[in-house]
């Protein structure tokens, strides 16, 4: 949420960044078709083969994985675009308590570093525990680039580290590697996250049991009720004490239980054209927005390239960074992030907040419409964001509604209240009003999320199973349609003449190709025929007296998951 989040560095990097858009994704990439690859050896007589899902339900084990490679290597040799190596899965830069300190003020180092020989004994004392001499584990990865060499570069330094472990890798294109990941079909995966909302419970609200993205089976009461505290309970009038909870949390998730080892906090480095500008990065939710972007170049289109085709439109269900990227425009929900994630007046043009906090008040502009020409209206938002909260969805961001301390939001999401009850309702077509159980500070820039956005309901049931699959099965209310979304090559924006703020959308559109290798994408960049291109550290030297040079410095995380038992979701 995110979530994206949206679903890369330069891995996805290069396209990401090319693409000028697309985070986590960024990291999660996509592509072509899963491959393994295995190393091979001799097994010495008599060695007990373990089962790997055993081998990773011991926390002595994963522990030895967390500290048998270096992240070093990754961030410096491999991605070459000022990442960061990181033990922690919190990021910096992403929030600060009332006196200005970072949540990464307290362990600022986090858990679990590269230690070869702690590794080793960790390894051995799991060996014993679980008894096993060797053992075969399948990493999922993306099948961009810089996701291969990111996993070869594990897959060495495991086996090499870790005496009679055997890794092989499968490399999916990105939707094929969600489906995997969110069916537990996996051992060891490279994921990443970037925040949906300005809040650390963005990043470890996600490891609750059985929440919609804790995809690794961990189960822990006091990690659950610490996450509960801070973020519906006792803690939540109690910012100092609500921190430390959280820091607190974050330590048994990766020192005591080792359920993930956090790699590198990404940033982009990235060459772009100077006759480009105004392209808005936000630290949550989508990572771009273009509408305030301008060009004098190729008749008013900005040119961009991207790691993954766009996994879906259906904002009840998408989960990946690339689709949250696209909601955020070609939609519009009631509230929208501009420069430097500042709330602007999405569909509603105006709002109020009683005075306890507790409920807010929008009212809608009169001249938003569907792509279609009908009016957006309350009622758009209403069946929208009761539609992503009941169980009947089965949307994995459900949680968001709670979080946004929507009043109902965890009943309704259970099936204990009907959707009628969410607080959430329109006493007119222009008037959207929500009811909170708490004041939420932060709860305007939740509104943010796609979750939230307005979805027609004439036009999605008569969809059905197809609405958001394709540009004519989608109904469009933000500054852009979707105009070309040809899986493996391209997808595009073209300007909505429809849109309310047409007139101040400053460019024509935005075309993205899909491009999975950074050569190949700097090689456009040098024919003009992108605007913008993501470095790696083979490129980089190149362009390091250019002064079109730029870093972006994010709060995207990458890191192993660990599958101690989880089977997917209702299996």
């Amino acid at each position: 949420m995110k979530k994206i989040l949206s679903l890369l560095l330069i891995l996805v990097m290069a396209a990401s960044l090319a693409a000028c858009g697309s985070q986590e994704t960024t990291t999660e990439e996509e592509a072509t078709t899963g491959t393994t690859e295995t190393s091979t050896g001799e097994e010495a007589a008599g060695d007990v083969d373990g089962d790997p899902i055993e081998v990773m339900k011991n926390v002595n084990a994963r522990k030895a994985i967390a500290m048998a490679f270096d992240k070093v290597f990754i961030t410096d040799e491999i991605l070459g675009n000022g990442s960061l190596p990181v033990d922690y899965f919190v990021p910096t830069g992403l929030a600060s308590d009332p006196d200005g300190n970072d949540f990464r003020s307290a362990y600022p180092e986090g858990w679990n570093a590269y230690d070869v020989d702690a590794a080793a004994t960790y390894w051995a004392t799991a060996k014993e525990e679980a008894g096993f001499d060797t053992v075969t584990i399948e990493l999922l990865n993306y099948d961009s680039e810089s996701s291969r060499k990111i996993g070869e570069h594990i897959k060495a330094q495991l086996e090499a580290n870790l005496e009679g472990l055997t890794v092989t890798i499968n490399a999916q294109p990105f939707e094929n590697k969600l489906e995997l990941q969110s069916s537990g079909q996996y051992q060891l995966n490279f994921a990443g996250w970037g925040p949906d909302y300005p809040d650390p419970l963005t990043f470890l609200d996600m490891w609750v049991t059985g929440g919609g993205f804790n995809e690794t089976g961990f189960a822990n009461e006091e990690y659950d009720s610490l996450i509960e505290a801070s973020k519906t309970g006792e803690l939540v009038t109690k910012p100092f004490e609500r921190w430390e909870a959280m820091q607190e949390a974050e330590r048994i998730l990766l020192e005591d239980y080792a359920v993930l080892a956090p790699i590198f906090q990404r940033s982009l480095t990235y060459v772009e054209r100077p006759y480009l500008s105004g392209i808005y990065y936000h630290s949550f939710g989508g990572d771009y927005t273009y509408k305030r972007a301008t060009t004098t170049e190729n008749d008013g289109v900005i040119m961009l390239t991207d790691t993954s085709d766009i996994p879906s439109m259906n904002s009840s269900v998408a989960t990946d960074a690339v689709s949250f990227e696209a909601f955020a425009n070609v939609m519009e929900g009631l509230v929208m992030l501009g420069e430097n994630d500042v709330v602007e007046p999405g569909v509603a043009e105006s709002w109020e907040v009683s005075e306890d906090g507790l409920t807010y008040t929008f009212h809608l502009r009169s001249d938003s419409v569907w792509s279609d020409g009908e009016a957006v209206t309350a009622d758009d938002f209403v069946y929208a964001i009761r539609k992503f909260v009941v169980p009947e969805t089965g949307s994995q961001y459900a949680f968001m509604a709670e979080t946004a301390g929507i009043k109902n939001a965890a009943a309704v999401a259970a099936g204990d209240l009907p959707a009628e009850d969410l607080g959430v309702s329109a006493p007119d077509a222009s008037t959207v009003v929500i009811e909170l159980e708490l004041a939420v500070p932060y709860f305007l820039k939740v509104l943010t999320f796609p979750s939230f956005y307005p979805q027609n309901q004439v036009f999605v049931e008569a969809q059905g199973e197809a609405y958001g699959t394709s540009i004519e099965t989608t109904l469009y209310n933000g500054a852009y349609v979707l105009s070309a979304w040809e899986i493996g090559y391209e997808y595009a924006y073209t300007k909505n003449d429809l849109y309310w703020d047409a007139a101040n959308t400053s460019n024509e559109g935005v075309n993205f190709r899909i491009i999975k290798d950074v050569n190949t994408g700097v090689n456009l960049y040098e024919t003009s025929e992108i605007d913008r291109i993501g470095l790696d550290a083979d490129n980089l030297p190149t362009y390091l007296d250019d002064p079109n040079l730029k870093i972006n410095n994010q709060t995207t995380l990458f890191y192993l998951m660990m599958n101690t038992g989880f089977e997917g979701f209702g299996e």
